[in-house]
């Protein structure tokens, strides 16, 4: 039972419900998930189960695929279609060639402002907190985000809202809703995210997630996590097991990288984590797994 699951969330859920019904269905409180879904998304919500709640911080990081339904000419307070309409404008008159181009335009690295309806946090209140009581923050940091490829883009209505879909693939902290957002501001107009699924996190992919009825049911597999953690690996030889046991640091000899490493015993079993020490100048462990 240490290990992870993908989960389809569908809408009308938190993040943090599914982790409560996974509490019950697998019977342990130790549940966590990698990356948030707004109640209104749909799609892969991976859980990490018991120790496996240590490894989160490895996955966080990893890229993030979805398909985005996004509607021009309509502006929400929270920037998708979820929160109060606060202005429109007849976006009839923008040619599609137009929207692709401004589209293409989000490609690469770049800096991108969090919607103000977010769990980012601003002086320690996170920004949706602080909206929900009418504060509004106008001064939010822009954050370093990537749009690593845009694809499968359609119409889907045109009238004075444009409705359109199209497939993104965006790095860790990256808001679809501020794409939207920023889109329509590029436009003339305003945008607003309609629908969004996440449909791949790095290597956990849409096909392989379970229902809620499933996860109830008991209908699951728990998924080794090391299999999907993309990083060096040794193998030990017993008085090195018991030195990891112990937490010592182990010598940089020993190691391919100076970077993040799984250790393994000759019988296979996982050990630890270790990572390079740069003031030690030695590998120490960062996850104990035996």
């Amino acid at each position: 039972m240490d290990g992870i699951l993908i989960v389809n969330k569908p809408k009308k859920y938190t993040s943090h419900d599914i982790v409560n019904i996974a509490r019950k269905a697998l019977n342990t409180k130790r549940v966590g998930h990698i990356g948030t879904l707004d109640p209104n998304a749909t799609g892969v919500l991976v859980l990490c189960v018991n120790k496996a709640t240590k490894l989160v911080k490895y996955f966080e990081a990893h890229s993030k695929t979805y398909i985005a339904t996004i509607k021009l000419g309509l502006k929400t307070d929270s920037d998708d279609i979820t929160g109060e309409v606060i202005a429109t404008k007849d976006a009839s008159n923008i040619k599609e060639a137009d929207i692709l181009d401004v589209l293409n335009s989000f490609l690469g690295k770049q800096q991108q402002i969090p919607p103000n309806y977010s769990a980012v946090k601003v002086n320690g209140k996170k920004l949706y907190e602080l909206a929900r009581r009418d504060i509004i923050i106008h001064d939010i940091s822009p954050r370093d985000v990537e749009v690593i490829s845009i694809s499968d883009f359609e119409i889907l209505e045109k009238s004075e809202i444009i409705t359109f879909k199209v497939n993104l693939k965006v790095s860790k902290g990256t808001y679809i809703r501020s794409i939207a957002r920023d889109m329509g501001e590029k436009l003339g107009c305003y945008g607003t995210l309609a629908e969004l699924e996440r449909t791949e996190i790095d290597h956990f992919k849409i096909e392989d997630a379970i229902s809620l009825e499933d996860l109830e049911a008991e209908k699951y597999e728990i998924l080794d996590p090391f299999e999907y953690l993309n990083m060096p690996k040794i193998i030990v030889d017993p008085l090195y097991k018991s030195y990891i046991n112990n937490g010592r640091f182990l010598d940089l000899d020993m190691f391919p990288e100076k970077t993040d490493t799984i250790i393994y015993s000759k019988d296979k079993e996982v050990l630890a984590i270790y990572y390079y020490d740069t003031q030690k100048k030695l590998m120490r462990m960062s996850v104990k797994w035996c």
